[in-house]
């Protein structure tokens, strides 16, 4: 973390503002879940990146349009400009019956 984000991610309308987003999404990684695969969310990751010049524009930073939920593996993707995915150990799918299966 940035040191210029380190107050805007302790403040309780980012907590309030994640944890909407985590909600929203179900827990589950949505980077993940687009294909095929329910992983638990680990973060919340900003579309539009955060900088010190919009970090104060809720639009920007709090806004649920701008927040989704990943895991730590596609959080890291994002950040990287990784357009494809990897497929990582202990994911799970779900056939057509309902039956979870570990890949």
């Amino acid at each position: 973390m940035q040191e210029w984000a380190k107050s805007f991610y302790k403040s309780q309308a980012w907590k309030h503002a994640r944890d909407a987003a985590w909600r929203r999404d179900g827990g589950l990684c949505q980077d993940c879940w687009k294909h095929g695969l329910l992983t638990p969310a680990e973060e919340v990751h900003h579309i539009t990146k955060l900088t010190p010049l919009n970090i104060r524009n809720p639009e920007v930073s709090l806004n649920l349009s701008n927040l989704v939920s990943l895991c730590r593996e596609c959080h890291r993707a994002r950040h990287a400009g990784e357009v494809e995915r990897r497929k990582p150990n202990e994911r799970y799918t779900v056939d057509k019956d309902g039956n979870v299966t570990i890949l």
